[in-house]
């Protein structure tokens, strides 16, 4: 066993896609994967995740030092809490002592991460801004938003900081996903996309919506709600610099542009104004689970 090469393992689980990583002490990924999630833990989330991340380990003829798995939910502050996951088919019984029951089917240590935490992260890492201070905000389903901080993703007291999508700046009529009325991603994010998008039958793909309605009152909201939360997150935080991707503003035509030059009519001059940049998130498919197993190896390889 002492001769087997030591890897760090970074899961990033999705609701249609669950994505691996491996990676050794210098740094070097050995594997990327992706899967179909259903399939994967179609006969338990534990056995399903071992069972493969076994077969992993046995092509490379490695030994997990440790594990870093992100999940689209809230993440408790011990890094081993799942405390909600409303996008994902799992039950309490899942959940329930997840990582001691990984670590045993595994032989290594395992922790978790909320998916943007680890998708800025990686994007921290591919910009050199290590040393700064790091806002990001990813647009899709939801509002994904993270803090990077004193050299880490910053989770706040309880492991859920960040949640910029759950501000009281939307429609007060309408109930958002985590049980509130008049939350941010009632009107930003991409299930208020989609709410619009099959309110009138369109001659165009969801996805193709800013290359034919961009300039729909809708629109122009969505990008008005989006502009003024990310300014407010600017204006608390003064940071270095602030990414902005995810899976809407990766759409077709979306206007990033015009979001950040509306952004900046919102902060306070002369700064942060002067001095914040705005870096385009990295758009790979293993962007989490390549962040996820960055965290990994320097936690236990490094």
């Amino acid at each position: 066993m002492s001769d087997r090469l030591a890897v760090a393992a970074g899961v990033d689980m999705g609701a249609t896609h669950i994505r691996f990583c491996l990676q050794n002490a210098r740094g070097d990924i050995i594997l990327s994967e992706k899967l179909s999630t259903a399939e994967t833990i179609a006969g338990g989330l534990v056995e399903g995740l071992s069972a493969r991340l076994h077969q992993l380990f046995s092509r490379h003829q490695a030994r997990c030092r440790g594990l870093m798995m992100g999940f689209p939910a809230l993440v408790g502050d011990d890094g081993r809490t799942i405390i909600s996951t409303p996008n994902l088919p799992l039950t309490p019984d899942d959940l329930s002592g997840l990582a001691e029951r990984l670590e045993q089917a595994l032989g290594c240590p395992v922790l978790f991460a909320r998916d943007v935490n680890l998708q800025l992260s990686y994007d921290v890492h591919e910009n050199g801004l290590e040393d700064a201070v790091v806002l990001a905000a990813y647009l899709g389903t939801g509002m994904g938003f993270a803090i990077w901080l004193n050299g880490a993703p910053w989770t706040g007291a309880h492991g859920v900081a960040g949640e910029l999508g759950h501000i009281p700046q939307g429609d007060d009529r309408l109930q958002c996903g985590c049980g509130n009325h008049g939350c941010l991603e009632t009107v930003c994010s991409g299930v208020a996309l989609r709410r619009w998008y099959e309110q009138t039958p369109r001659r165009y793909a969801l996805g193709e919506l800013f290359l034919y309605s961009r300039n729909d009152p809708f629109i122009d909201a969505f990008l008005a709600h989006a502009a003024r939360a990310i300014a407010a997150s600017i204006n608390l935080f003064d940071p270095h610099a602030v990414i902005l991707g995810g899976g809407v503003m990766d759409m077709p035509g979306f206007p990033l542009d015009e979001l950040i030059a509306r952004t900046r009519r919102h902060l306070r001059r002369p700064l942060p104004h002067d001095a914040v940049r705005f870096i385009a998130a990295g758009s790979s498919d293993f962007n989490g689970a390549s962040g996820a197993v960055s965290l990994a190896r320097s936690r236990w390889l490094v």
